[in-house]
């Protein structure tokens, strides 16, 4: 009976200690303290469009090391057409949108954005998820993986892809996006926090991440 209630009791601790270490300190959009890595632009980081007279188009792109290892890990282009006046468009290359591309491992939560394109045939595309303060990041379970670039907002060149990303219609409003980098084998998980007057006027705030 002693060596039955010795195992159990082996039994429990070993449970106790497995949730223990899986236990950590739950990640916050919007919220930071002395464990993470936080930048904060000063003014607000926006892309410097420069005129393309020739195209007719405005275009810039810029750069974010989000856990300040010297390399960039975020990419940041925007494009937008001088007074809306596009040409015609064979590819969403040559379309406005904002397009932030990851690298270094650096990944993003995800929204998957259904497309109905008629006749029953409904697709998917992933887009980055716009996030609200306070909403808890390290158990999201929808991340980007191997994709590398998503548009926060673009015009598509056919109407048959109909999706214009999530971030599309935001007008005066302030969302995060949630960021996680494996280091050393382990997940760091942070956020970026992002204002949006409109579509065309994007300002990056700040962003941290665990250290």
């Amino acid at each position: 009976m002693k060596a039955i209630l010795f195992y159990i009791l082996i039994l429990l601790l070993f449970s106790y200690s497995c949730k223990k270490e899986e236990y950590r300190e739950p990640v916050y959009a919007g919220i930071y303290d002395s464990t993470f890595t936080l930048h904060e632009f000063s003014p607000p980081l926006k892309v410097n469009l420069k005129l393309d007279t020739l195209n007719n188009f405005y275009f810039g792109a810029d750069s974010m090391d989000i856990n300040l290892d010297g390399k960039f890990d975020l990419i940041i282009k925007q494009r937008l057409y001088l007074d809306k006046i596009q040409p015609i468009q064979l590819t969403d290359d040559d379309n406005p949108y904002c397009l932030l591309k990851f690298k270094n491992g650096l990944e993003f939560s995800t929204i998957i954005e259904y497309i109905i394109r008629g006749q029953g045939d409904v697709g998917h595309k992933i887009g980055i998820d716009p996030i609200s303060t306070y909403h808890r990041i390290d158990n999201i379970s929808d991340w980007s993986g191997n994709v590398t670039s998503a548009a926060m907002w673009l015009e598509p060149a056919s109407n048959y892809y109909n999706s214009n990303g999530s971030w599309y219609d935001f007008t005066n409003t302030e969302k995060y996006i949630g960021i996680r980098m494996k280091i050393n084998s382990q997940y760091k998980y942070g956020w970026i926090r992002v204002n949006e007057i409109s579509r065309e006027n994007i300002s990056f705030i700040s962003y941290a991440i665990e250290k």
